[in-house]
């Protein structure tokens, strides 16, 4: 990479990162590539000349949060360690919530902006890309030398225990951000206890199968 290259994609990620804090800050319909410009320091020109609209922009911001949050942790998931990876998983949700929140929150704002626009997010080119990456890499995840059986069983436990832990972080982060954006104690403490609920079921799922 060229140093003209190095200096584009500093750029694109200065925008990027600036228009999250703007979309998450006072929602993507009130926001315009004006402000985005302006708040990043470039020009109106430079702007466009990485991206053809808001549309665009706020679209691939959501693919590569969904590849941040989902497309690398799940990947992380252990057959031979099952309920600790699985664990391991969830705490780094519990991590985002921390330290990325407005992942969390973007994915959900970004839901209601696209709907508004009678469009599926599913639809976008950069999406179904992703999709064939994770795709690829759950395939390789799946010929493990695990007994098929269990195999199934935990990759569906895997996928309804981080689908419930996201949905579930997702609403707590919408709600912090109505009430002013002040995660308090007893937030994080309904977040582990959270956590623990779902980590109890999975034990109790593998000591039914494994008694």
């Amino acid at each position: 990479m060229n140093l003209r290259e190095k200096q584009m994609q500093m750029t694109r990620e200065i925008i990027k990162d600036t228009a999250l804090s703007l979309f998450c800050a006072q929602g993507i319909e009130r926001t315009d590539m004006a402000q985005i410009a302006e708040q990043a320091g470039i020009s109106r020109r430079t702007l466009y000349h990485h991206y053809k609209d808001k549309e665009e922009l706020a679209a691939q911001i959501y693919v590569l949060n969904l590849e941040r949050m989902f497309g690398q942790l799940l990947f992380d998931f252990d057959f031979e360690h099952p309920v600790q990876s699985l664990e391991n998983i969830l705490d780094k949700y519990l991590a985002l919530r921390d330290q990325q929140e407005a992942l969390i929150y973007y994915d959900a704002i970004f839901g209601v902006y696209y709907s508004t626009l009678s469009k599926n997010p599913a639809e976008l080119p950069d999406f179904k890309q992703a999709m064939e990456g994770w795709y690829s890499r759950l395939i390789l995840l799946e010929s493990i030398s695990v007994a098929p059986e269990e195999k199934n069983k935990w990759l569906d436990i895997l996928h309804k225990s981080t689908h419930l832990y996201f949905m579930y972080l997702q609403k707590a982060v919408i709600i912090t951000h109505q009430r002013g954006g002040v995660v308090t104690e007893e937030d994080r403490v309904m977040d582990r206890q959270f956590k623990d609920f779902i980590m109890f079921g999975v034990r109790q799922s593998k000591n039914q199968t494994n008694p």
